[in-house]
């Protein structure tokens, strides 16, 4: 029995399985047509308010759009057959943490500035495979033409 004891003791001091949880980016606001969220490896269907975490890709079909709200309050809107990365995304700004970085790999979005854009733009990084843009402004739209 006492080794019962010290077994059970030693297996609940054992350091528990400590992966990172995935950070929150944001969450699927609209959705016309068919679009995709890849993590992990796998295509899923697209859902309204669908969570996105930070290294998601979505992707739109041709004739689908997609709205995206992050954390902040920023509103990302892809056009058709698009695809865009959620590189990284930290909003906490008690304690001064905040930038995000997005990729357009292909296609069309539009960009409006949240709470990390206003108080923090240099933080924000929104890249294409030509061009990184700076969003000293509240709003603009980005077109990649091709997959590179």
């Amino acid at each position: 029995m006492k080794w019962f004891v010290v077994l059970c003791l030693f297996f609940m001091s054992w350091p528990h399985d400590v992966c990172a949880q995935p950070t929150v980016a944001g969450r699927i606001k609209t959705l016309e047509g068919q679009a995709f969220i890849l993590r992990d490896n796998h295509a899923n269907p697209v859902e309204l308010e669908q969570i996105l975490f930070v290294s998601d890709t979505v992707t739109t079909s041709k004739a689908s759009t997609v709205g995206i709200m992050l954390e902040d309050d920023t509103l990302l809107s892809l056009g058709p057959d698009s695809r865009l990365e959620l590189n990284s995304f930290a909003f906490d700004p008690g304690n001064n943490v905040l930038g995000m970085a997005v990729r357009l790999l292909k296609g069309s979005f539009a960009y409006m500035s949240g709470v990390i854009g206003r108080i923090a733009p240099d933080t924000v990084r929104v890249e294409t495979p030509d061009a990184v843009i700076s969003t000293y402004g509240t709003h603009f739209v980005v077109s990649v033409e091709g997959e590179k």
